[in-house]
């Protein structure tokens, strides 16, 4: 058999002169060359594994075919091998050259990995292993049958044998377009995650099942040709019976076919072929709107909640619709996942929402009312009415899509996003301040995923804002419909578009230390522009799952390689402090020096890291009972330019130290007293022991709300309002949880004086916008 092979191989290399195996060996060694040059793609890793599986795949297909042929020519030259296992032996040499050269890029990065980091190993070889290489295998099999049935017609054989390659992309895209998953498992790639956001990227035991599948359909095809082989010719029969008993060849495709069947069939269950049916079994919960089919998960809080949630459908919906002036035909689908754990499992994009506008369908996991991502992707599935006919997308031509037009529209319409935030106005004003805003021409093409997801969405979003607001919804869909086709849209450039939004945008006045307080939230770049993102993401979840296995030596191990990995990410020192100080004497030391480190370096990290690093130092000072300590380390970090939410924690802490009231005890265990600590608990002491003391009272109502106690969080936050609190931050705090609290109790009285608290002269951007928000879904309802 081996010795066979080796004159099968032989053979074929004394055909170089054809130059066909000597061209895929050289084009194999400037893709691996090539790829050096990308980010990510040029070490062994996710990125690399996908594109050299696409090259294997044409390259397996077309060498196995090539082998086929040049033994047909020389069984008609009288060269002819008549041994029956010849079909094995060709179809086991076409399937290693195919394998050798597949091997070539990986050999190329795992050299240049000696000098370029390669994260993780063993990540890199089992995705090169279970993607490219399976990938050449399956293709060298299947090439050289195609090559046996079509005989040695050189370009109708080499033609013929990319046929499956065809297939197998046509059916991917299909997939994708028919069914609501993102992710795909096809016998190409194996497998794609179908979003380019998710940083820890995983290899299941579904891509096993897929392959196996894929070798099933490909085992069969091979057997089928191998039971009518003319075995000299190296020919299929197609009339007549071949010379010898075919049976064996016969079962194995039998048996191959029925296997390949099951597995499809099964396809959902295993996870690598879920369908509408399947996610609607695991999502067996359903509730119809007017405008909405909603397919739940049962669980305890989205069960108490979907009455609500469904209405939050309709109101998100009835804002859309508003803004954009269409409505899509039919209802809109949204299937409401229990976290993000089943959403990666059944739909894929595990740390994004997704919207398929041409399905007119959204995939969201649940989240606390008012779901923060339910309008964003409404516009997505509602700009489907005004889109490419296809996809229901912002594409020109109804080919080159423009993913800064798709997010950018559902950013402006879904304004502002974070009410914790500036608007995406101010927060281009402070990219601006920073020098870091991308060119809208850059987030109209495809660098739009270059560029950090928080630049490019919150960049897009403001240009496509300031265009809806100057000009109207009618253009934007114009716009939007022509996938960036601005003269046709605008009678204007985008370049003297781009010039008047700029100009906007520079007459905002931020407040002092507003743009570097962003610094942290712009800071990082892409997923392609950090180091390691995937092994750095799959390191950082293992630490998780060994910390909660009480495993905590090896969580600390962990995130020294995810340090070593990404050595200027402090916000990773700053984890790997946390896991030290929970450990030994000698690890807390390490773990405060390494809080020091970040607290104190005032060139290369931001306020908002420099702001965490001191709180954890005063928390060590809490430990030590050292309060005045304390106070210093949060005076010094409260003296940094933070956002809004840090900063009203360092206010509220700051406030807790100086208090000299009754209740300045329990106040300060509320934030600094170590140990497990039940703060619902202390902030009802703190009410008892100063009942006229508003902050008490809104801490109280904080921790109610945290209960799911929302009369009694109303009641309190009401109450601290109307007692006074210590600064606008607080003020503005309580008015926005008043509201949700007082929404979801019925209480429209408190809702309406939340309302007029945001609405105060003195309160933010945002805060105004919320206001509005809450007064059109007081009327919404009302007229419902």
């Amino acid at each position: 058999m081996i010795v066979g092979l080796r004159t099968v191989i032989r053979r074929l290399l004394g055909t170089a002169r054809r130059r066909r195996l000597r061209a895929w060996g050289a084009l194999a060694v400037v893709l691996g060359i090539g790829v050096g040059w990308v980010p990510l793609f040029g070490v062994l890793g996710f990125e690399l594994a996908t594109a050299v599986a696409l090259f294997a795949a044409v390259m397996g297909l077309d060498l196995g075919s090539a082998l086929a042929r040049e033994q047909q020519r020389q069984a008609a030259a009288g060269d002819g091998e008549t041994r029956a296992g010849r079909m094995v032996r060709s179809t086991a040499a076409a399937m290693g050259m195919a394998v050798a050269v597949a091997v070539v890029p990986g050999v190329i990065a795992a050299v240049r990995g000696i000098w370029t980091p390669t994260c993780d190993w063993g990540f890199g070889i089992e995705t090169y292993l279970a993607m490219p290489v399976a990938t050449a295998a399956l293709a060298g099999a299947v090439g050289h049958a195609l090559g046996v049935v079509s005989g040695p017609r050189r370009f109708v054989g080499a033609a013929v044998a990319q046929l499956p390659a065809l297939a197998v992309v046509a059916a991917a895209l299909w997939r994708f377009y028919r069914e609501p998953p993102v992710f795909s498992y096809n016998a190409i790639l194996g497998y794609f995650p179908g979003n380019l956001y998710d940083e820890n990227i995983r290899l299941h035991g579904a891509l096993l099942w897929s392959r196996l599948e894929d070798v099933g359909w490909a085992l069969a095809l091979v057997a089928l040709v191998a039971s009518r082989l003319d075995v000299p010719r190296h020919r299929v029969i197609w009339r007549g019976r071949p010379v010898g008993r075919r049976l064996g060849a016969l079962a194995i495709a039998v048996g191959a076919l029925a296997g390949a069947a099951v597995l499809h069939g099964f396809a959902g269950a295993l996870g690598y072929a879920p369908d509408a049916e399947d996610l609607e079994a695991v999502l067996d919960g359903r509730i119809e709107t007017e405008h909405f089919v909603i397919h739940y998960a049962h669980t305890r809080d989205i069960d108490a909640d979907i009455a609500m949630i469904a209405e939050d459908h309709e109101f998100r919906y009835h804002e859309v619709v508003a803004q954009l002036g269409v409505a899509p035909p039919g209802k809109l689908r949204s299937f409401l996942f229990a976290d993000s754990e089943q959403k990666a499992r059944w739909f894929g994009a595990r740390g994004v929402e997704m919207a398929k506008p041409w399905r007119r369908e959204i995939y969201l996991e649940h989240r606390a009312f008012p779901h923060g991502s339910l309008r964003h992707e409404i516009a997505h599935a509602v700009a489907s009415a005004f889109g490419d006919p296809v996809f229901g997308i912002a594409a020109r031509h109804g080919v080159f899509i423009n993913p800064g037009l798709i997010e950018g529209l559902a950013v402006a319409i879904d304004w502002p996003g974070s009410y914790e935030q500036p608007t995406p106005h101010e927060a281009v004003r402070a990219m601006m301040d920073l020098g870091v805003e991308p060119s809208i021409g850059q987030l109209l093409s495809l660098q739009f995923f270059s560029v950090s997801s928080a630049r490019g969405y919150t960049t897009a979003g403001s240009f496509l804002r300031f265009l809806l607001d100057r000009y109207g919804a009618d253009k934007l869909r114009a716009l939007y419909r022509s996938g960036g086709d601005f003269e046709a849209a605008y009678g204007v450039g985008l370049a003297g578009l781009e010039a008047a939004w700029r100009q906007v945008i520079a007459t905002i006045v931020l407040p002092p230390g507003t743009s570097e307080a962003q610094r942290e939230r712009f800071r990082a770049g892409s997923v392609f522009a950090r180091p390691c993102p995937h092994a750095i993401a799959e390191r950082r979840e293992r630490a998780g799952r060994a910390l909660a296995a009480g495993d905590h030596a090896g969580a600390v191990a962990l995130l020294r390689e995810v340090c070593d990995d990404a050595p200027d990410e402090p916000r990773h020192r700053l984890e790997l402090g946390d896991l030290l100080h929970a450990g030994g004497a000698v690890a807390r030391v390490e773990g405060e020096a390494i809080w020091a480190s970040i607290a104190t370096d005032a060139e290369r990290v931001t306020s908002s890291l420099r702001a965490q690093g001191f709180e954890r130092l005063a928390r060590v000072a809490a430990l030590r009972q050292d309060q005045r300590a304390v106070a210093a380390w949060i005076a010094a970090a409260a003296a940094l330019p933070v956002d809004a939410s840090e900063r009203r924690q360092l206010d509220a802490e700051r406030f807790a130290l100086a208090h000299q009231g009754p209740a300045a005890v329990q106040l300060y265990s509320y934030f600094f007293l170590p140990g497990p600590v039940d703060t619902a608990l202390f902030a009802q002491w703190a009410a008892e022991r100063e009942p006229q003391l508003g902050f008490a009272h809104y801490l109280l109502g904080l921790q109610h709300q945290f209960q799911g106690k929302w009369d009694e969080s109303a009641s309190e936050l009401d109450r601290a309002l109307a007692l006074g609190l210590p600064g606008p931050h607080f003020v503005r705090n309580a008015a926005r949880r008043l509201a949700v609290a007082a929404y979801r109790s019925h209480d429209t009285a408190r809702i309406e004086q939340a309302i007029a608290v945001l609405s105060r002269p003195e309160m933010t951007t945002p805060d105004h916008l919320l206001a509005k928000d809450w007064q059109d879904r007081l009327a919404f309802d009302a007229r419902r």
